[in-house]
């Protein structure tokens, strides 16, 4: 976020202080609230946003957020939308909290990426962090209280996002603009690759352990012992060899 924006009055034009709760020159009612698009200062009965054309909107429907899963501020989110997507920003602590719908379209669409970095510059660059060191704190779904689970998005971002799979995703400041730029930069065809690897991987392990059974095996040819044998697996052997028993 940036303090460098400028909130205006939304009855007389004005510049303003979002801190105060009445225009200096006109003393209309003031409802200070960040874009969660791009995080310019708006008006809460502001139609749009003036830097990001965002539109205000409702939640989707049986998708409004209660209650800020992080600073737990109730009824504290700005809903705006772009296209199909809708936003719902907290106005206490900048998290943003995304339906699943709208967690899909930024995932897939271009155009709807595209509208979100437009923003993504006013926001500093994340710094460089080790996701298994966070400490771990599992948060309510701001929709129905439940617990949200914790992951790693696609397994290598490193942005570790709570998510409540009826209701929707929860971002921390900037991690959803992390997100978008790691899908953008390719991430998730890495991410692909990774578990191609992984699965081939597993698949040559399976492979040698079941040669390297039928080669232990008391009736497989060439084997020859003094005594009898139970042999199951290679570690049944190695605790033979060591004069071991199981």
């Amino acid at each position: 976020m940036t303090d460098g924006s400028v909130y205006r009055c939304p009855a007389c034009g004005a510049p303003a202080d979002p801190k105060s709760g009445a225009c200096a020159y006109c003393a209309a009612k003031l409802q200070p609230v960040r874009c969660p698009w791009c995080f310019e200062w708006t008006d809460a009965a502001a139609k749009d946003c003036p830097r990001c054309g965002s539109t205000a909107a409702p939640p989707a429907p049986g998708a409004a957020p209660k209650t800020c899963p992080s600073c737990r501020a109730p009824e504290s989110f700005s809903t705006r939308a772009v296209g199909g997507a809708r936003l719902a920003g907290c106005v206490k602590c900048g998290g943003v909290w995304a339906d699943v719908e709208s967690f899909k379209r930024l995932c897939e669409d271009r155009a709807t990426q595209a509208a979100y970095l437009g923003a993504g510059s006013l926001a500093a660059s994340p710094a460089q962090s080790d996701p298994s060191r966070d400490e771990v704190v599992y948060r309510p779904c701001p929709v129905c209280a439940d617990l949200m689970n914790r992951f790693n998005f696609a397994g290598c971002s490193g942005v570790i996002l709570d998510v409540c799979k009826p209701h929707g995703v929860w971002f921390d400041v900037d991690e959803l603009r992390r997100i978008v730029m790691f899908i953008r930069g390719g991430g998730l065809d890495v991410a692909r690759g990774l578990e191609r690897e992984a699965i081939e991987d597993e698949r040559r392990r399976l492979e040698r352990d079941r040669k390297a059974d039928e080669l232990l095996s008391p009736y497989s040819p060439g084997f020859v012992t003094s005594g009898p044998l139970h042999i199951t697996s290679a570690a049944d052997l190695l605790l033979r060899l060591l004069d071991r028993k199981p």
